[in-house]
């Protein structure tokens, strides 16, 4: 998958990315609302070269600076069974925070995954102290779904309550 936006490409991780993304994805801004942990330079290639071409991991590429400035990971919903759905995921380095760079890039990803996959919804998921990104989705049309109290133990050993939100087809379109 390679999808333009106004200031984003977003395509497939390269090997060339790993340097941009270790800056970020290692970052305490990134890991303290992220289920994830800090990554090693070999991991971080390995997972790009490796990387499948079904637009699943997609690099945010700024195309003013040709740095890779955030991730969006996408699969099929954890939550939802029999029902067309994706889920995803996202980071972005703490610069390129609030600017309206993955909203952008949301946006445009979403708009591709109902034109071209015959989805009923789409769905996310993140921590409740995370204001910024339930505001994001938020801003996108998504629905809160609920809450589902002390579900994920993060970075710095916290344990969050995770807000699950959707947005259907006919809410976007």
């Amino acid at each position: 998958m390679y999808l333009q936006t106004t200031r984003l490409i977003l395509r497939k991780p390269e090997l060339k990315d790993v340097d941009d993304y270790l800056e970020f994805a290692c970052s305490e801004f990134v890991l303290r609302f992220n289920a994830m942990t800090p990554v090693s330079r070999e991991k971080a290639e390995a997972r790009f070269a490796e990387a499948p071409d079904d637009g699943s991991v997609l690099a945010m590429e700024e195309k003013s600076s040709g740095k890779v400035i955030g991730m969006i990971y996408t699969e099929e919903d954890s939550l939802r069974y029999g029902v067309a759905s994706k889920e995803f995921s996202y980071f972005l380095r703490e610069d390129a925070a609030r600017k309206g760079f993955m909203k952008e890039a949301l946006h445009a990803l979403i708009g591709h995954l109902f034109e071209t996959e015959d989805l009923s919804c789409v769905s996310a998921r993140c921590f409740a102290p995370n204001i910024a990104s339930r505001r994001l989705l938020e801003s996108l049309g998504f629905r809160q779904d609920g809450t589902v109290r002390r579900c994920v133990r993060g970075w710095g050993d916290t344990v969050f309550d995770d807000c699950l939100y959707s947005l259907m087809r006919e809410e976007f379109l």
